[in-house]
């Protein structure tokens, strides 16, 4: 027979339905004994044998056990309490950091909209400016327009600026640049050796060659002469907004296809219609590489050797054995006869 098990009013742990008292919590459970558990099953039983009479639905009484688990069930749970002390540090603690943590958020959000206020405005300025800029002045176009009339007559308009900002106009005339102001309504010559020491021009040959504006009119490439012969020119590139004049490469020069070949002491080098160099080397880097040696280094460096050889042959030479290892034989040159010994002359046979 399985015993049932029912949780402990104290603790909470599983025990015996009919424990007086809980093993874990040493404390008394209030359950019924098993003895008036089965003294009442079995009145409950006899009554179940008795005959029935039909009367009126009374209510049935609740068992000792039902009542218990209702109580068990009302009963609320257990919960753990802090000691007062460490409570009561960790409320500071918490209070502290999360006060703390507070004003951080609060200064960095602070922080964060000023920044982004700044920005917006800087933002709106510069868009004012560009757009005040970037307008067209009808006015100054047509004097411009004007003006562009004139000069096609005897040269050829590089470029045209109604804007506010520049409100300008280039053009190439006699072998020399102009720019023509509209609201002084003048004309100026461009010295380019006064922007740029280096951006030489020969006036007295051809001058200016060539000037053409980039795609999206940010430079100007000027091909000018550096000689009378004009065997040597020069690819300048000039800035439309502040004038600043760039020596790209010299030598000679031809635009093609959109691409501008300039080709000096066998080299060649190709730049776009915006100064950007494609392919090839500048001047200025083939006059930076190393320059090949010539023969002549060479036979020099063998003479020396020779020279530096001779001394050690000088040396070997003066140097001689003092003793002869071989003796020679000497051999008498005379043979000399003692008159004593009479030479013996040989005998005729008859």
């Amino acid at each position: 027979m399985t015993q049932k098990i029912s949780e402990c009013p104290r603790c909470g742990k599983m025990i015996y339905s009919h424990a007086a008292m809980c093993p874990y919590c040493k404390k008394k459970t209030g359950f019924p004994p098993a003895e008036s558990v089965a003294a009442q099953s079995r009145e409950t039983l006899r009554q179940s044998e008795r005959p029935q009479e039909y009367h009126a639905a009374t209510p049935q009484p609740q068992t000792v056990q039902h009542d218990a688990q209702q109580a068990q069930q009302a009963q609320p749970r257990r919960q753990i309490k802090m000691p007062f002390e460490v409570s009561r540090k960790y409320s500071e603690v918490t209070s502290k950091y999360s006060k703390a943590n507070i004003a951080k958020g609060v200064v960095i959000a602070l922080l964060a909209l000023a920044v982004i206020g700044l920005f917006l405005a800087v933002q709106m300025q510069n868009r004012k400016q560009l757009r005040l800029a970037s307008t067209v002045d009808h006015g100054t176009k047509d004097i411009i327009d004007s003006m562009a009339n004139e000069v096609s007559l005897s040269g050829y308009v590089i470029a045209k600026f109604p804007e506010r900002s520049r409100h300008c106009m280039y053009y190439l005339q006699d072998g020399r640049m102009y720019e023509f102001d509209a609201l002084t309504r003048d004309s100026k010559e461009m010295d380019l050796a006064a922007l740029n020491s280096q951006a030489l021009v020969n006036y007295e040959g051809s001058g200016i060659l060539q000037a053409n504006i980039s795609p999206d009119e940010s430079y100007i490439m000027i091909v000018a002469s550096r000689n009378s012969s004009n065997t040597e020119c020069g690819l300048y590139q000039m800035d439309t907004k502040t004038k600043a004049i760039a020596v790209l490469d010299r030598g000679k020069v031809t635009f093609d296809n959109g691409e501008y070949t300039v080709e000096s002491g066998g080299r060649m080098a190709r730049y776009d219609q915006e100064g950007t160099k494609l392919a090839g080397l500048t001047i200025e880097e083939a006059e930076a590489l190393p320059k090949p040696q010539p023969k002549t280094e060479k036979k020099e460096a063998t003479e020396e050797t020779h020279e530096r050889e001779e001394p050690r042959v000088r040396v070997t030479e003066q140097i001689q054995p003092k003793v002869d290892v071989v003796k020679q034989p000497t051999v008498p040159t005379e043979i000399k006869i003692s008159p004593k010994i009479a030479p013996v002359t040989p005998k005729k046979e008859d």
